[in-house]
C-alpha cells in the first residue's frame, strides 16, 4: 500500500535527483497538497524546458499571494512560448496585479503572447482589464478584434456577476455594434 502524498514528500522529490517524470508527477500532486512552502520550488521550475507547465499548474492551484507574485515575477523573466503559459495562469487566477503588464503584452504583436494576454484579460474580467479589450474591439486589427470580442464576453459575464451590470451592458452594446451579426452578436444579445 502506497502512502498518501503530502506537500513535504512531493517537495522532497523536487529537491532530489529524481527523474523528470517523477518531478512532473510531484508538481501534479502539489496541485492538491501544495501550500505556501511549495511556491519557491515550483517557481524555480518555471524556466525548465520540460517541467515548466507542471510547475505552473501547481502554482495556479496554491491559494496564497506568493504564488501570484511568483507568476508576476516570471512575466519579466520568460519569453514565448513559456511566457504564454504564465500569462494563462495569471488569467486563471484572475490576478488583478497582472492587468498592467498584460495590457502591454496584449498590445504587442511581436511578443509572441498577444492572444494569451487578450484571453487572460477577459478571464480577469475587472473594469480595468476590460478597457483594453473594448479598445481592440473598436480598433481595426481584425484578428485581435475577434479575439478581444471573445475575451470581452467572458469579462462581461464576470462583471455582471460581480455587481457591474451597467459596464457589462456597455460591453454588450460595443460587441453588438462591432459585430452586427453572427455568433459574437448573438452572445452579446444574451449579455444585454
Amino acid at each position: 500500500m502506497s502512502s498518501i502524498p503530502t506537500e513535504a514528500s512531493q517537495l522532497a522529490i523536487l529537491a532530489s535527483d529524481a527523474s523528470e517524470h517523477d518531478k512532473a508527477v510531484a508538481c501534479q500532486m502539489l496541485v492538491y497538497v501544495g501550500g505556501p512552502k511549495s511556491v519557491a520550488p515550483l517557481a524555480a521550475l518555471l524556466t525548465h524546458e520540460h517541467l515548466a507547465d507542471y510547475a505552473r499548474s501547481g502554482l495556479e492551484a496554491i491559494d496564497d499571494p506568493a504564488a501570484s507574485e511568483a507568476l508576476l515575477k516570471a512575466l519579466t523573466q520568460l519569453k514565448a512560448p513559456a511566457l504564454g503559459g504564465v500569462v494563462n495562469s495569471l488569467g486563471v487566477r484572475r490576478e488583478k496585479k497582472a492587468v498592467t503588464p498584460l495590457k502591454s503584452l496584449a498590445a504587442d504583436p511581436k511578443g509572441g503572447v498577444q492572444s494569451e494576454a487578450i484571453a487572460a484579460l477577459g478571464l480577469i474580467g475587472t473594469p480595468e482589464a476590460t478597457q483594453p479589450l473594448i479598445a481592440m474591439i473598436e480598433g481595426d486589427s481584425e484578428p485581435q478584434k475577434t479575439e478581444a470580442a471573445h475575451a470581452a464576453i467572458i469579462a462581461a459575464e464576470h462583471l455582471a456577476r460581480e455587481g457591474q451590470a451597467e459596464l457589462s451592458k456597455q460591453v454588450a452594446a460595443t460587441l453588438k455594434s462591432a459585430f452586427p451579426k453572427g455568433p459574437i452578436h448573438a452572445a452579446a444579445e444574451r449579455l444585454a
